[in-house]
């Protein structure tokens, strides 16, 4: 009679794991990028910091998109249009990836444009260059929703933020 009550409750010890693993789904984060088109926009305030000194200031419209294939060609095709590319100047007088230097009277051309996304964030290839040379080309991840900050070089910083709206320019 004992054997009888231990029984179910064996049963129940060693199968209550198997029953309860059910697979759940999870809602994957999702995709955004500044070529969508899309009610209300959401915006992206842009800060890149040389040393304690901000060099450059912008903002970009952020979207949510449902697949990045479809816009791979409209990321590939538009990096050099207006308004896809975040075109800057500033004068030089630092050292880049500790090898490349510039002088003050250097005009530096910095760039951004969206490189990628992943979910919850945005890609984003930032290159410093001069008429001669290519001094430096990085990635920024900048996340949806949330500031981010990127040394992309010993002083040099990037920084990503959420805003309300698109910023005078």
């Amino acid at each position: 009679m004992h054997r009888l009550r231990v029984l179910p409750v064996l049963i129940l010890a060693i199968g209550l794991p198997f029953l309860s693993c059910q697979e759940s789904y999870v809602v994957p984060e999702r995709l955004w990028s500044w070529f969508g088109d899309c009610n209300p926009k959401k915006y992206m305030g842009l800060e890149v910091v040389a040393g304690r000194k901000i060099i450059y200031r912008s903002s970009f419209p952020v979207c949510p998109i449902n697949d990045y294939s479809e816009k791979v060609k409209d990321l590939l095709s538009a990096r050099d249009t207006p308004g896809h590319k975040l075109v800057f100047s500033f004068k030089g007088g630092r050292v880049f990836q500790g090898e490349y230097r510039t002088t003050p009277t250097q005009t530096i051309e910095g760039n951004v444009w969206q490189a990628g996304t992943n979910p919850g964030a945005i890609l984003l290839g930032v290159s410093f260059t001069t008429d001669k040379q290519v001094l430096l080309n990085t990635i920024h991840v900048a996340e949806q929703g949330r500031a981010s900050t990127s040394e992309i070089d010993p002083g040099l910083t990037v920084r990503t933020f959420p805003i309300t709206h698109k910023r005078a320019e």
